[in-house]
């Protein structure tokens, strides 16, 4: 493993956000609502979670796949997910996301949410994502933006904004860690990591339509301030904090 991991070896010790179930389930829904909407023939399909922590969104998909397979590189969080799983049509297993323990063209949904800023390469992954995935394929991409306001991984403004060296003395001020490890592109870097795929995005029709998409915890569409991100949306695209896409071969 190399260095640049750090304590993300060991990312959900003492994370109670990773363990929290009523959270995991309501981005679970937000996950497959997508999925389903893309393609909504999914039980007889293979999935993978990739970075999938302590497990309950993996053990939740194996509700509407055929096999759900999740795999993280913290070994704490993989035996939390076993030993709290009990499906025979959910699997896990310690692996790193930069080398894939999977054949070519073998796998045929990948879920990658909110992962690549956590990996040192995240070109690697997305090589590796490519190569497993089935021609036919499709891959859930979720991915928080360089410039959103507060950053999601520490909850700090401006956080991903600044160098690396303010950022690792922003988050020691904070007594939160002393090192900022997470590495956040902006859009015109996402499209670029993601350039080998198709993108069928979803980010527009998720604030637009937040009810068919589970998204109601984050929009309220009877609310005035809701409206105007509604309205100003499309304008405002390349600082929207998340994006959602779904990635296919070209």
């Amino acid at each position: 493993m190399t260095p640049k991991r750090g304590y993300q070896l060991h990312l959900s010790r003492g994370d109670f956000v990773l363990k929290d179930v009523k959270g995991r389930t309501q981005k679970f829904e937000k996950i497959i609502s997508v999925l389903q909407h893309f393609n909504p023939g999914t039980q007889s399909l293979i999935c993978l979670d990739i970075g999938c922590s302590s497990g309950i969104i993996t053990s939740l998909l194996g509700n509407h796949f055929q096999m759900s397979i999740g795999m993280d590189i913290d070994q704490e969080a993989i035996q939390y997910a076993q030993d709290h799983s009990a499906s025979t049509r959910v699997q896990f297993l310690m692996a790193d996301s930069m080398a894939l323990p999977f054949h070519d063209n073998s796998v045929d949904v990948i879920v990658c949410n909110h992962i690549y800023e956590h990996v040192p390469y995240a070109n690697q992954m997305m090589d590796e994502v490519y190569r497993v995935l089935k021609e036919g394929g499709f891959c859930y991409f979720s991915a928080g933006n360089k410039y959103m306001v507060i950053e999601g991984d520490h909850g700090l403004p401006l956080l991903s904004w600044v160098p690396k060296s303010f950022a690792h003395l922003y988050l020691k001020m904070t007594g939160k860690v002393s090192f900022y490890y997470e590495e956040h592109l902006s859009l015109r870097g996402l499209k670029k990591l993601v350039k080998k795929f198709r993108v069928h995005d979803y980010t527009l029709p998720i604030i637009q339509d937040p009810e068919n998409f589970f998204a109601t915890d984050l929009f309220n569409p009877k609310s005035f301030l809701y409206k105007c991100i509604r309205l100003l949306a499309p304008y405002l695209y390349p600082w929207i904090p998340t994006y959602i896409w779904v990635l296919t071969k070209k």
